[in-house]
């Protein structure tokens, strides 16, 4: 609202602030006029990242429960996740759902980001109407409220699984990366986030809580790379003011590798705890490591010096770690404010990596680690999937 006419997001049709309120206005009222309600389920599968954040946040303005889908996944997982999910209207960048209309109780509405729809609705016909409280107002009912507890994003994760697999986060969980996406620097005083470009998909739960999220939180923009190859990322290094860049670890050892002489001031190399003690992400380099998890978001910053030393590295603000004993291992778990609130049914599952300690909830790594004089150095990955019993203790 403070920053209307700045760009919000960079891509090929430039998306200002208001831009992007008035069509998550619209969006939202679309959903409304196709009589969906507060809580239903609204799947959404795109590579656009334009359409992404307009059919995300219209979707959390309706009330709605937005199920994100990785824009690789093939026909078959987008059908178990339909299936899972139950949701009421399903976004797509293809018209090829007959499938999924066929196979589903649930879906009545479709909404497809091509012209040429053959079955279904267009996104920009969708889009037209008075929004939901008119002409795209900024007063009266502007969003749906919903409980802090309450369903906020379903996120389908990209895993080797025989069935989709989805965390769920509620509504302070989704505030509170916002508000902690900020912080992502090597140090405390590293500043504000106010832009960054990113290699990583939209549809990353971390890429949406932490990047977009965060960003168009601080009013800032953000700049997604279409094409995210090794020439195309140096070449960005050096031609734009942006203040960071996220990349995989797979993107960042494919730009070492064509130019190890490359500026890494800038880059964040955004690695999973399952792989930090890979010796390809430990090896060479001068980029910050941002350590993550889907089911505990953006955890811990590691500069070189960390991954040198073998540390975990600097906690986000109200991340807290700890090592939990058992049977001679070690291994690591997670507090913080951005914790997942369990596996998209997967009760099992969720007890297996979820305890709770005097009250807190903390998230099981399954990696192995070893706390010497406060600081916290890795070990060997650790066996997962047990149940922490509940008198035990940090």
């Amino acid at each position: 609202m403070t920053n209307t006419t700045a760009t919000a997001v960079e891509c090929d049709e430039p998306v200002t602030f208001s831009q992007l309120w008035s069509a998550t206005d619209s969006f939202a009222g679309g959903l409304q006029d196709s009589e969906l309600t507060a809580g239903d389920r609204v799947t959404v599968h795109l590579s656009d990242p334009r359409s992404f954040l307009i059919a995300v946040y219209g979707t959390l303005r309706a009330g709605c429960v937005p199920v994100t889908i990785p824009e690789a996944s093939e026909n078959r997982d987008v059908k178990r996740v339909v299936a899972e999910t139950e949701p009421k209207a399903h976004v797509a960048d293809s018209g090829r759902i007959m499938a999924l209309l066929n196979g589903s109780e649930s879906l009545r509405l479709a909404v497809i980001v091509d012209d040429e729809v053959r079955l279904g609705v267009s996104l920009s016909t969708f889009l037209e109407n008075d929004g939901m409280n008119g002409s795209n107002s900024r007063t009266g009912i502007d969003v749906v409220r919903r409980a802090d507890d309450s369903p906020g994003l379903i996120a389908s994760l990209e895993r080797d699984a025989p069935d989709p697999l989805a965390v769920v986060y509620t509504h302070a969980s989704l505030r509170a990366a916002a508000n902690v996406g900020t912080t992502l620097g090597p140090t405390e005083s590293d500043g504000e986030l106010e832009s960054h470009r990113s290699a990583l998909s939209l549809s990353n739960p971390i890429e949406l809580m932490y990047g977009a999220n965060a960003t168009l939180t601080d009013g800032g923009s953000y700049h997604p790379i279409p094409d995210p190859d090794p020439e195309t990322i140096r070449s960005l290094l050096v031609t734009t003011d942006i203040e960071r860049t996220f990349v995989t670890p797979q993107q960042y050892r494919a730009l070492r590798a064509s130019d190890p002489s490359v500026d890494e001031g800038e880059l964040r190399v955004v690695t999973p705890l399952s792989t930090a003690l890979d010796t390809e992400v430990r090896d060479g380099g001068d980029a910050v490591r941002l350590c993550v998890l889907p089911e505990i978001g953006v955890s811990h910053v590691r500069s070189p010096v960390d991954v040198e030393a073998g540390r975990l590295g600097r906690s986000l603000p109200g991340v807290r770690a700890c090592v939990l004993e058992e049977g001679g291992s070690d291994e690591l778990a997670v507090s913080g404010p951005a914790l997942m609130d369990g596996y998209f049914d997967r009760p099992v599952l969720t007890d297996e990596t979820v305890t709770t300690i005097d009250g807190d909830r903390w998230i099981e790594t399954g990696l192995s680690v070893q706390s010497r004089d406060g600081t916290i150095d890795l070990g060997e990955r650790a066996e997962t999937g047990r149940t922490l019993p509940s008198d035990e203790r940090p």
